[in-house]
């Protein structure tokens, strides 16, 4: 339609938009990809394409990735499911096809669209932090509804890429003037703090291992040991601190401040007799929650403080009466009117909002994450239903998905029958998970064992290795951290099921692929 070099800029600002709404916006970027597409059939010489194609055997191997679930198509019987699949999967095919059959970008290019994507993601942070300030028309409940654009899983992945590629841009002095390089360590620094902010556990656990690979890679190196030792110096520390945060969490959980509010007494201060549950075994900051419990005095005080009613839910849809306990358990105290009455106004809004203590109504606290996760842990040893509990209930997950694989070991259950056959599987297996939290397997592997059965998964997870290995820029610092990344999110996400998972993972395995390392012709 146009002349090549029109065609050719089309494609590389497509390329710019796809890299900057990655982050974004899940609509914009299959536009985007759309555009590409059209692009790229418009332009045609589809021979030279073809061509150019064929000498790329890394980037055959990763369409082979989307070829499987076709292939396995043929072992499903719910073919809309399936198909349902396939879209999700169409990314592994469009950019490693469309890329991969296009001439190579010099390094100068790649710059350029890893800069595209370091701004996509200090817009998505920065529309986080909007809505953290209230800036946003966003109820922030819990850290995860920092991630306005993404899933927070998603989003925690990109920005760790972000945050490893906007280092790496600063540290070379080939990418601009100092002001551009200082840009980029404050847009990484501030993104890490995000990070930390969304409190994802998979990301900030990525981030932490890739902070000290980073620092190691380049103390290893000849010119930038001293920066590679505070990296490493850097990521130890975050693991200390993380690891006292928790030792802390934990004893308080286990260690009450005041070991006599958990006895059992007979009388509340006004004469009414307290009632106590032994066999229930939850605690809060160390309490028992269903120990020395008058609900009468409870009722009668809280409807005098609030205009939720004591039997109703609070404004999280949970029981509001087992809210309201949980919150006086933790603050030390009786479940009595003596503690309704002790209530400051703020702590009344807390319980009003679902907040079942003082620490969850500060969503982007480190210490009320940690306490979450080992509340759950507690509650997990106790024998206590997980559902709901984004730690705790993954072993369901996997116990799940690991008696499909025994039922289907050789060829799985198909593209389209995952989550059907896993319904089934929860019922055989008896799950304490209620049906709204029987998920997926949250582990790519699992994920590929599932649908293939383990020979094709061992074909999968060849035709994404093996590229790397055999490719001259394996040893390319952004790769080194691409490929460290994708195989870590692996074990606690299921990366290829979202559009923007495999649309991560296409877009930058091909480019990383297919670029040459010194500045060609192309540039």
């Amino acid at each position: 339609m146009f002349g090549r070099t029109v065609h050719q800029t089309i494609h590389f600002l497509c390329l710019i938009l796809a890299a900057f709404f990655m982050p974004l916006s899940v609509w914009l970027l299959s536009a985007v990809s759309i555009t590409l597409a059209a692009n790229w059939l418009a332009g045609g010489e589809f021979r030279t394409k073809i061509g150019i194609l064929s000498e790329r055997a890394g980037v055959m191997m990763l369409l082979g990735l989307f070829t499987m679930y076709l292939l396995w198509l043929i072992n499903t019987s719910d073919l809309a499911g399936g198909m349902d699949e396939i879209r999700l999967k169409l990314p592994l095919l469009a950019f490693s096809f469309i890329i991969g059959s296009s001439p190579a970008y010099g390094l100068t290019r790649l710059r350029t669209l890893f800069l595209s994507f370091i701004t996509g993601c200090v817009v998505a942070a920065g529309i986080g932090f909007l809505a953290l300030g209230g800036v946003l028309p966003v109820e922030v409940n819990d850290s995860r509804d920092l991630a306005v654009t993404l899933p927070s899983i998603r989003l925690s992945l990109l920005l760790n890429f972000a945050v490893c590629s906007a280092v790496w841009l600063s540290l070379d002095r080939r990418t601009g003037g100092m002001a551009l390089r200082a840009a980029l360590a404050a847009a990484a620094a501030a993104m890490a703090f995000f990070l930390f902010r969304l409190l994802s556990v998979t990301g900030i656990l990525i981030f932490i291992i890739l902070l000290g690979g980073t620092g190691l890679y380049l103390a290893l190196g000849r010119r930038m040991r001293i920066a590679g030792l505070i990296f490493a110096a850097a990521a130890a520390a975050v693991i200390v601190a993380t690891i006292m945060l928790v030792s802390d969490t934990w004893n308080s959980l286990r260690q009450p401040d005041d070991p006599s509010v958990n006895i059992p007494v007979a009388k509340s201060l006004s004469g009414n007799s307290y009632t106590h549950y032994p066999e229930e075994t939850l605690v809060e900051n160390g309490y028992l929650v269903w120990v020395n419990v008058c609900e009468e005095e409870l009722r009668e005080e809280w409807n005098r403080h609030s205009t939720l009613p004591y039997d109703g839910a609070d404004m999280g849809g949970n029981e509001l009466r087992t809210t309201i306990m949980r919150y006086i358990s933790f603050l030390g105290m009786a479940k009595d009117s003596a503690a309704i009455a002790a209530l400051t106004a703020e702590d009344i809004r807390n319980i009003e909002r679902g907040f079942a203590n003082p620490l969850y109504a500060r969503p982007c606290s480190p210490r009320a994450k940690a306490y979450e996760i080992v509340w759950q842990i507690d509650r997990a040893m106790k024998g206590a239903n997980p559902s709901g509990h984004s730690v705790t209930q993954r072993p369901e997950f996997y116990r799940a998905s690991m008696g499909l694989i025994r039922r289907n070991p050789w060829f799985g259950t198909g593209t389209g029958d995952v989550i059907s056959e896993l319904k089934e599987e929860y019922r055989i297996i008896n799950t304490q998970l209620t049906e709204n939290y029987r998920k997926l397997s949250h582990n790519q592997y699992l994920g590929f064992a599932v649908t293939f059965g383990i020979p094709g998964m061992v074909i999968a997870l060849a035709l994404m290795i093996i590229p790397w290995l055999r490719s001259p820029n394996r040893s390319f610092y952004p790769f080194v951290i691409f490929i460290s990344l994708i195989f870590m999110s692996m074990f606690n996400d299921d990366t290829f099921h979202s559009s923007v998972g495999t649309a991560f993972f296409s877009y930058f395995y091909t480019l990383l692929l297919v670029f040459k390392r010194e500045d060609g012709t192309e540039e």
